[in-house]
Protein backbone atom coordinates (compact mmCIF):
# COMPACT_ATOMS: atom_id res chain seq x y z
CA UNK A 1 0.00 0.00 0.00
CA UNK A 2 2.76 2.37 0.65
CA UNK A 3 4.78 1.49 -2.30
CA UNK A 4 0.72 2.91 -3.85
CA UNK A 5 0.55 6.10 -2.18
CA UNK A 6 4.27 7.17 -2.99
CA UNK A 7 3.57 5.88 -7.09
CA UNK A 8 0.65 8.32 -6.93
CA UNK A 9 1.20 10.92 -4.44
CA UNK A 10 4.82 12.02 -5.55
CA UNK A 11 3.42 13.52 -8.89
CA UNK A 12 0.59 14.90 -7.36
CA UNK A 13 2.78 15.88 -4.51
CA UNK A 14 4.76 18.60 -6.67
CA UNK A 15 1.31 19.52 -7.93
CA UNK A 16 0.71 20.11 -4.05
CA UNK A 17 3.53 22.18 -3.62
CA UNK A 18 3.69 24.44 -6.80
CA UNK A 19 0.39 25.60 -4.82
CA UNK A 20 1.71 26.15 -1.46
CA UNK A 21 4.33 28.05 -3.11
CA UNK A 22 1.71 29.83 -5.09
CA UNK A 23 -0.52 31.01 -2.42
CA UNK A 24 1.83 30.70 0.96
CA UNK A 25 -0.80 29.28 3.00
CA UNK A 26 -1.31 25.47 3.52
CA UNK A 27 -5.31 25.69 4.66
CA UNK A 28 -5.82 27.06 1.11
CA UNK A 29 -3.32 25.44 -0.47
CA UNK A 30 -5.53 22.35 0.27
CA UNK A 31 -8.88 23.94 -0.90
CA UNK A 32 -7.12 24.62 -4.38
CA UNK A 33 -5.25 21.48 -4.42
CA UNK A 34 -8.42 19.50 -3.63
CA UNK A 35 -10.22 21.13 -6.64
CA UNK A 36 -7.54 20.20 -9.19
CA UNK A 37 -7.48 16.24 -8.39
CA UNK A 38 -11.31 16.74 -8.76
CA UNK A 39 -10.92 18.17 -11.82
CA UNK A 40 -8.05 15.47 -13.07
CA UNK A 41 -10.30 12.19 -12.19
CA UNK A 42 -13.59 13.94 -13.23
CA UNK A 43 -13.86 12.49 -17.05
CA UNK A 44 -13.51 9.27 -14.72
CA UNK A 45 -16.60 9.79 -12.22
CA UNK A 46 -18.15 11.54 -16.04
CA UNK A 47 -18.01 7.77 -17.31
CA UNK A 48 -19.22 6.45 -14.26
CA UNK A 49 -22.19 8.40 -14.18
CA UNK A 50 -23.10 8.38 -17.60
CA UNK A 51 -22.93 4.81 -17.37
CA UNK A 52 -25.15 5.03 -14.06
CA UNK A 53 -28.13 6.83 -15.64
CA UNK A 54 -27.81 4.31 -18.72
CA UNK A 55 -27.99 1.36 -16.55
CA UNK A 56 -31.03 3.47 -14.37
CA UNK A 57 -32.74 3.43 -18.29
CA UNK A 58 -33.21 -0.40 -18.13
CA UNK A 59 -34.52 -1.12 -14.81
CA UNK A 60 -37.81 -1.25 -15.75
CA UNK A 61 -37.00 -3.94 -17.81
CA UNK A 62 -35.01 -5.44 -15.50
CA UNK A 63 -37.70 -5.64 -12.94
CA UNK A 64 -40.01 -7.12 -15.27
CA UNK A 65 -37.30 -9.97 -16.02
CA UNK A 66 -36.70 -10.59 -12.00
CA UNK A 67 -40.95 -10.82 -11.75
CA UNK A 68 -40.76 -13.17 -15.20
CA UNK A 69 -38.18 -15.88 -13.53
CA UNK A 70 -38.12 -15.59 -10.06
CA UNK A 71 -38.50 -19.61 -9.62
CA UNK A 72 -35.76 -19.56 -12.39
CA UNK A 73 -32.53 -17.85 -11.24
CA UNK A 74 -30.87 -19.25 -14.66
CA UNK A 75 -33.25 -18.15 -16.99
CA UNK A 76 -33.10 -14.74 -15.17
CA UNK A 77 -29.56 -14.70 -15.30
CA UNK A 78 -29.12 -15.53 -19.22
CA UNK A 79 -32.12 -12.63 -19.94
CA UNK A 80 -30.15 -9.67 -17.79
CA UNK A 81 -27.30 -11.01 -19.97
CA UNK A 82 -29.34 -10.67 -23.44
CA UNK A 83 -31.02 -7.21 -22.24
CA UNK A 84 -27.48 -6.01 -21.27
CA UNK A 85 -26.04 -6.80 -24.47
CA UNK A 86 -28.90 -5.33 -26.50
CA UNK A 87 -28.56 -2.16 -24.71
CA UNK A 88 -24.50 -2.19 -24.80
CA UNK A 89 -24.41 -2.10 -21.50
CA UNK A 90 -21.48 -3.35 -19.52
CA UNK A 91 -22.67 -4.05 -16.13
CA UNK A 92 -18.98 -4.19 -14.54
CA UNK A 93 -17.72 -1.16 -16.14
CA UNK A 94 -18.20 0.64 -13.07
CA UNK A 95 -15.38 -1.40 -11.77
CA UNK A 96 -12.21 -0.10 -13.05
CA UNK A 97 -13.54 3.83 -12.53
CA UNK A 98 -13.91 2.98 -9.07
CA UNK A 99 -10.71 1.15 -9.22
CA UNK A 100 -8.70 3.94 -10.57
CA UNK A 101 -10.44 6.85 -8.33
CA UNK A 102 -9.58 4.82 -4.97
CA UNK A 103 -5.81 4.32 -6.12
CA UNK A 104 -5.95 8.34 -6.69
CA UNK A 105 -7.68 8.83 -3.57
CA UNK A 106 -5.02 7.11 -1.60
CA UNK A 107 -2.26 9.18 -3.63
CA UNK A 108 -4.30 12.68 -2.57
CA UNK A 109 -4.10 11.13 1.14
CA UNK A 110 -0.56 10.72 0.78
CA UNK A 111 0.13 14.12 -0.26
CA UNK A 112 -2.02 15.61 2.97
CA UNK A 113 -0.67 13.67 5.84
CA UNK A 114 3.00 14.09 4.40
CA UNK A 115 3.58 17.96 4.02
CA UNK A 116 7.27 17.58 5.11
CA UNK A 117 7.74 14.96 1.91
CA UNK A 118 6.20 16.58 -0.55
CA UNK A 119 6.06 20.01 0.06
CA UNK A 120 9.28 20.62 2.37
CA UNK A 121 11.06 17.71 0.64
CA UNK A 122 12.68 16.03 3.44
CA UNK A 123 14.45 13.23 2.78
CA UNK A 124 13.58 9.73 4.67
CA UNK A 125 16.64 9.99 6.46
CA UNK A 126 15.94 13.44 8.46
CA UNK A 127 12.11 12.67 8.59
CA UNK A 128 12.81 8.96 10.47
CA UNK A 129 14.82 10.81 12.54
CA UNK A 130 12.35 13.44 13.46
CA UNK A 131 9.80 10.78 14.41
CA UNK A 132 12.29 8.85 17.07
CA UNK A 133 12.12 12.20 18.61
CA UNK A 134 8.99 13.02 18.45
CA UNK A 135 8.25 9.63 20.23
CA UNK A 136 9.85 10.71 23.20
CA UNK A 137 7.35 14.03 23.73
CA UNK A 138 4.28 12.02 22.55
CA UNK A 139 3.79 8.26 23.61
CA UNK A 140 1.29 7.39 20.69
CA UNK A 141 4.38 7.91 17.73
CA UNK A 142 6.05 4.54 17.35
CA UNK A 143 8.60 5.13 15.42
CA UNK A 144 9.51 1.27 14.41
CA UNK A 145 5.95 1.23 12.59
CA UNK A 146 4.67 5.05 12.46
CA UNK A 147 1.14 5.40 10.76
CA UNK A 148 0.27 8.21 7.92
CA UNK A 149 -0.48 10.76 10.07
CA UNK A 150 3.20 11.01 11.65
CA UNK A 151 4.26 13.88 9.94
CA UNK A 152 1.53 15.96 11.24
CA UNK A 153 2.30 14.95 14.95
CA UNK A 154 5.97 15.74 14.22
CA UNK A 155 5.31 19.02 13.19
CA UNK A 156 2.93 19.19 16.33
CA UNK A 157 5.84 18.16 18.85
CA UNK A 158 8.20 20.69 17.04
CA UNK A 159 5.78 23.66 17.89
CA UNK A 160 5.16 22.12 21.80
CA UNK A 161 8.85 21.66 22.15
CA UNK A 162 10.32 23.85 19.64
CA UNK A 163 14.20 24.24 21.97
CA UNK A 164 14.40 20.67 23.02
CA UNK A 165 13.31 19.48 19.30
CA UNK A 166 16.08 21.56 18.10
CA UNK A 167 19.06 20.49 20.03
CA UNK A 168 18.47 16.92 20.00
CA UNK A 169 17.61 17.21 15.35
CA UNK A 170 20.84 19.64 15.17
CA UNK A 171 23.64 17.00 14.54
CA UNK A 172 21.20 15.41 11.65
CA UNK A 173 19.57 19.15 10.25
CA UNK A 174 19.96 22.59 12.06
CA UNK A 175 17.56 24.33 9.89
CA UNK A 176 14.90 21.52 10.56
CA UNK A 177 13.18 22.98 13.40
CA UNK A 178 13.12 26.48 11.77
CA UNK A 179 11.78 25.72 8.67
CA UNK A 180 9.16 23.51 10.39
CA UNK A 181 8.23 26.09 12.51
CA UNK A 182 7.91 28.87 9.77
CA UNK A 183 5.63 26.12 8.00
CA UNK A 184 3.80 25.45 10.96
CA UNK A 185 2.59 29.29 10.74
CA UNK A 186 0.78 28.57 7.65
CA UNK A 187 -0.71 25.87 8.84
CA UNK A 188 -3.91 27.09 9.33
CA UNK A 189 -7.42 28.62 7.81
CA UNK A 190 -9.43 31.17 9.14
CA UNK A 191 -7.24 31.53 12.31
CA UNK A 192 -7.62 27.88 12.83
CA UNK A 193 -4.63 25.55 13.69
CA UNK A 194 -4.84 22.59 11.00
CA UNK A 195 -2.13 20.68 12.68
CA UNK A 196 -4.25 20.62 16.39
CA UNK A 197 -6.22 17.18 17.15
CA UNK A 198 -9.98 18.33 17.76
CA UNK A 199 -11.88 16.74 20.78
CA UNK A 200 -15.08 17.10 22.10
CA UNK A 201 -13.36 19.88 25.14
CA UNK A 202 -13.25 22.16 21.93
CA UNK A 203 -16.47 23.37 22.13
CA UNK A 204 -15.99 25.98 24.95
CA UNK A 205 -12.28 26.47 24.07
CA UNK A 206 -11.58 26.35 20.35
CA UNK A 207 -15.23 26.14 18.84
CA UNK A 208 -13.88 26.52 14.92
CA UNK A 209 -11.37 23.39 15.78
CA UNK A 210 -14.53 21.92 17.70
CA UNK A 211 -16.44 22.75 13.78
CA UNK A 212 -14.41 20.92 11.54
CA UNK A 213 -15.03 17.59 12.55
CA UNK A 214 -18.58 18.34 12.60
CA UNK A 215 -18.86 19.99 9.25
CA UNK A 216 -17.29 16.91 7.36
CA UNK A 217 -19.71 14.72 8.59
CA UNK A 218 -22.75 17.58 8.20
CA UNK A 219 -21.66 17.51 4.34
CA UNK A 220 -21.33 14.23 3.66
CA UNK A 221 -24.36 13.85 5.03
CA UNK A 222 -26.20 16.62 3.15
CA UNK A 223 -24.76 14.64 -0.02
CA UNK A 224 -25.98 11.50 1.11
CA UNK A 225 -29.42 13.23 1.88
CA UNK A 226 -29.54 14.30 -2.13
CA UNK A 227 -28.39 11.43 -3.65
CA UNK A 228 -31.05 9.53 -1.84
CA UNK A 229 -33.98 11.65 -2.92
CA UNK A 230 -32.04 12.00 -6.77
CA UNK A 231 -31.70 8.03 -6.76
CA UNK A 232 -35.62 7.66 -5.78
CA UNK A 233 -36.49 10.43 -8.23
CA UNK A 234 -35.23 8.81 -10.42
CA UNK A 235 -36.42 5.38 -9.71
CA UNK A 236 -39.85 6.49 -9.75
CA UNK A 237 -40.34 4.06 -6.42
CA UNK A 238 -39.10 0.84 -7.98
CA UNK A 239 -37.65 -1.67 -5.97
CA UNK A 240 -34.14 -1.95 -6.15
CA UNK A 241 -32.90 -5.42 -4.41
CA UNK A 242 -29.88 -5.25 -1.96
CA UNK A 243 -30.30 -1.38 -1.66
CA UNK A 244 -31.64 -1.61 2.15
CA UNK A 245 -28.65 -2.54 3.53
CA UNK A 246 -26.06 -0.08 1.27
CA UNK A 247 -28.43 3.16 1.89
CA UNK A 248 -28.30 2.00 5.49
CA UNK A 249 -24.52 1.91 5.32
CA UNK A 250 -24.34 5.32 2.97
CA UNK A 251 -26.12 7.07 6.60
CA UNK A 252 -23.76 5.61 8.94
CA UNK A 253 -20.72 6.48 7.22
CA UNK A 254 -20.99 10.16 7.85
CA UNK A 255 -21.56 9.46 11.32
CA UNK A 256 -17.88 7.66 11.35
CA UNK A 257 -16.65 10.44 9.55
CA UNK A 258 -17.44 12.88 12.42
CA UNK A 259 -15.73 10.16 15.06
CA UNK A 260 -12.49 9.56 12.71
CA UNK A 261 -12.40 13.59 12.10
CA UNK A 262 -11.65 13.57 15.84
CA UNK A 263 -8.98 11.22 16.02
CA UNK A 264 -6.41 12.85 13.36
CA UNK A 265 -5.33 16.71 12.71
CA UNK A 266 -7.95 19.34 11.75
CA UNK A 267 -5.84 19.12 8.58
CA UNK A 268 -7.07 15.88 6.98
CA UNK A 269 -10.74 16.63 8.53
CA UNK A 270 -10.70 20.18 6.59
CA UNK A 271 -9.20 18.32 3.61
CA UNK A 272 -12.57 15.88 3.87
CA UNK A 273 -14.80 19.05 4.07
CA UNK A 274 -13.29 20.31 1.08
CA UNK A 275 -13.36 17.22 -1.09
CA UNK A 276 -17.23 16.77 0.38
CA UNK A 277 -17.95 19.79 -1.08
CA UNK A 278 -16.92 19.84 -4.58
CA UNK A 279 -18.11 15.90 -4.79
CA UNK A 280 -21.33 18.04 -3.91
CA UNK A 281 -21.36 20.09 -6.51
CA UNK A 282 -19.65 17.99 -9.07
CA UNK A 283 -22.93 15.55 -8.53
CA UNK A 284 -25.52 18.09 -8.78
CA UNK A 285 -23.77 19.48 -12.09
CA UNK A 286 -23.94 15.82 -13.58
CA UNK A 287 -27.07 15.07 -12.11
CA UNK A 288 -28.65 18.83 -13.97
CA UNK A 289 -26.39 17.93 -17.02
CA UNK A 290 -28.16 14.31 -17.29
CA UNK A 291 -31.36 15.41 -17.72
CA UNK A 292 -34.19 12.57 -18.53
CA UNK A 293 -33.89 13.78 -22.27
CA UNK A 294 -30.72 13.03 -22.57
CA UNK A 295 -30.53 10.19 -20.80
CA UNK A 296 -33.17 8.83 -23.32
CA UNK A 297 -30.73 10.02 -26.21
CA UNK A 298 -27.82 7.86 -24.31
CA UNK A 299 -29.68 4.96 -24.15
CA UNK A 300 -30.85 5.29 -27.85
CA UNK A 301 -27.13 5.81 -29.08
CA UNK A 302 -26.08 2.57 -27.26
CA UNK A 303 -28.50 0.66 -28.68
CA UNK A 304 -27.65 1.91 -32.32
CA UNK A 305 -24.31 1.35 -31.79
CA UNK A 306 -25.04 -2.48 -30.69
CA UNK A 307 -27.66 -3.49 -33.12
CA UNK A 308 -24.93 -1.97 -36.04
CA UNK A 309 -21.88 -3.01 -34.27
CA UNK A 310 -19.99 -5.49 -37.03
CA UNK A 311 -17.22 -5.95 -34.60
CA UNK A 312 -15.53 -8.79 -32.83
CA UNK A 313 -17.96 -10.49 -30.39
CA UNK A 314 -18.50 -8.75 -26.93
CA UNK A 315 -17.80 -10.29 -23.07
CA UNK A 316 -21.17 -10.24 -22.74
CA UNK A 317 -22.25 -11.54 -25.60
CA UNK A 318 -19.85 -14.83 -25.28
CA UNK A 319 -21.13 -15.21 -21.77
CA UNK A 320 -24.78 -15.15 -22.74
CA UNK A 321 -23.80 -17.53 -25.59
CA UNK A 322 -21.90 -19.25 -23.29
CA UNK A 323 -24.82 -19.26 -20.58
CA UNK A 324 -27.42 -20.34 -22.97
CA UNK A 325 -25.32 -23.41 -24.70
CA UNK A 326 -25.33 -24.58 -21.00
CA UNK A 327 -28.91 -24.13 -20.44
CA UNK A 328 -29.59 -26.14 -23.66
CA UNK A 329 -27.06 -28.88 -22.49
CA UNK A 330 -29.35 -28.79 -19.33
CA UNK A 331 -32.45 -29.55 -20.72
CA UNK A 332 -31.10 -31.72 -23.00
CA UNK A 333 -29.78 -34.03 -19.92
CA UNK A 334 -32.92 -33.42 -17.82
CA UNK A 335 -35.24 -34.86 -20.64
CA UNK A 336 -32.74 -37.93 -21.41
CA UNK A 337 -32.55 -38.50 -17.47
CA UNK A 338 -36.29 -38.18 -17.44
CA UNK A 339 -37.12 -40.58 -20.71
CA UNK A 340 -34.66 -43.38 -18.65
CA UNK A 341 -36.99 -43.14 -15.38
CA UNK A 342 -39.99 -44.40 -17.49
CA UNK A 343 -39.36 -47.88 -17.00
CA UNK A 344 -38.09 -47.58 -13.50
CA UNK A 345 -40.51 -46.85 -9.91
CA UNK A 346 -39.58 -43.82 -8.09
CA UNK A 347 -38.08 -46.44 -5.45
CA UNK A 348 -35.45 -47.75 -8.37
CA UNK A 349 -34.85 -43.55 -9.22
CA UNK A 350 -30.93 -43.64 -9.41
CA UNK A 351 -29.87 -39.94 -7.45
CA UNK A 352 -26.38 -37.87 -7.85
CA UNK A 353 -24.05 -37.34 -4.61
CA UNK A 354 -23.60 -34.07 -4.02
CA UNK A 355 -19.77 -34.61 -6.06
CA UNK A 356 -20.96 -36.53 -9.10
CA UNK A 357 -23.74 -33.09 -9.47
CA UNK A 358 -20.31 -30.66 -9.79
CA UNK A 359 -18.44 -32.78 -11.44
CA UNK A 360 -21.60 -33.03 -13.86
CA UNK A 361 -22.14 -29.27 -13.80
CA UNK A 362 -18.43 -29.04 -14.55
CA UNK A 363 -18.63 -31.11 -17.53
CA UNK A 364 -21.45 -29.02 -18.75
CA UNK A 365 -19.68 -25.95 -18.49
CA UNK A 366 -16.10 -27.44 -20.01
CA UNK A 367 -18.26 -28.84 -22.96
CA UNK A 368 -20.18 -25.15 -23.50
CA UNK A 369 -16.39 -23.60 -23.56
CA UNK A 370 -15.14 -25.70 -25.64
CA UNK A 371 -18.13 -25.04 -28.09
CA UNK A 372 -17.47 -21.26 -28.07
CA UNK A 373 -13.66 -21.46 -28.59
CA UNK A 374 -14.27 -23.87 -31.48
CA UNK A 375 -17.12 -21.30 -32.78
CA UNK A 376 -14.72 -18.48 -32.62
CA UNK A 377 -11.90 -20.11 -33.73
CA UNK A 378 -10.00 -19.84 -30.61
CA UNK A 379 -7.84 -21.97 -28.47
CA UNK A 380 -10.13 -23.82 -25.40
CA UNK A 381 -8.81 -22.27 -21.84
Amino acid sequence: MNFLIDLVGTPLGWVMKFIYDLVGNYGVAIILFTLVTKLIVFPIYYKQQKNMVHTQLVQPKLAKLREKYKNNPEKLQMEQMRLYQEENINPYASCLPMLISLIILWGVLGVVYEPMSHIMKYDNAVINEATTIAAEFNEKINPEKPDMRVQLQIMEEVVKHEEEFAQKMAKVDADFVPQVKEFAETFNILGVDLNLTPSVKDFKTNFPLFLIPVLSGVVQLAMTIYMQWHQKRKRRNEDMPGMGGMNAMLYIMPIFSVWLAFTVPAGVGFYWICSSVFSFIQSIGLNLWFNDERCEKIGEAERKKAKDSNRRPTMMQRMLEQQEEIVRQQEGAAKRSASNRVSYSDDDEVKFSRSEREEYNTAIIREARRRMAEKYGENEK
